[in-house]
């Protein structure tokens, strides 16, 4: 019940408002959220860099519905790319949900904005993974990463979440393939 509760506030605009405008709750959520800048994430990124730890930057958004967010959201990413190859002594790592990138509008759509990031990536040694979404799109990203061309792959990974049935299946072919996984909890609402 909790979960669900935290779930739906999460995506409720309004608690969106009060969380950047309120900083208590903006203390809280910083653990999780490196800024609202690609500089700020950069910069977060560069603070757990000088302490030995690697990190991972994501665009936040999911689900888009129009072509221009997708294209938006690529360009976001090659920015935020840019900026970490800029960087000194950081790791090019970021995280792709393909719903942002286009994924229920076209595949081909997608397809063009995750290559034109995972080309930069190659570019600049990172690495990127593809974010799991919910349950009905667990195949869909497992078969987006087959369509992705061989030579990219070495720079791409799947984040699989450990909760799901299949997923120690899904881990188990992953790995015999070489590809790198990262496991997540999930932060959805699946079925029992």
């Amino acid at each position: 019940m909790l979960r669900r509760s935290l779930l739906w506030l999460s995506e409720q605009p309004r608690v969106f408002k009060f969380v950047r405008g309120n900083k208590l709750a903006r203390g809280f959520a910083s653990r999780f959220v490196a800024g609202e800048t690609a500089a700020e994430g950069v910069a977060a990124v560069q603070g757990l860099a000088a302490r030995g730890i690697s990190g991972s930057l994501d665009l936040l958004g999911e689900r888009v519905a129009v072509a221009a967010d997708a294209e938006a959201a690529c360009a976001a990413y090659l920015d935020m790319l840019d900026r970490l190859g800029a960087a000194e002594g950081v790791e090019v790592n970021v995280s792709v949900k393909l719903t942002q990138m286009g994924l229920d509008i076209n595949e081909a759509l997608c397809l063009a904005n995750v290559t034109r990031i995972v080309d930069r990536i190659a570019g600049l040694g990172g690495f990127l993974r593809l974010d799991m979404e919910g349950s009905d799109y667990t195949q869909r990203t497992l078969d987006f990463y087959q369509r992705l061309p061989a030579a990219v792959r070495p720079h791409v990974g799947v984040v699989i979440q450990s909760a799901l049935r299949r997923s120690a299946q899904d881990i188990d072919q992953l790995v015999a393939e070489g590809v790198r996984v990262r496991l997540c909890k999930g932060a959805y609402l699946e079925a029992p």
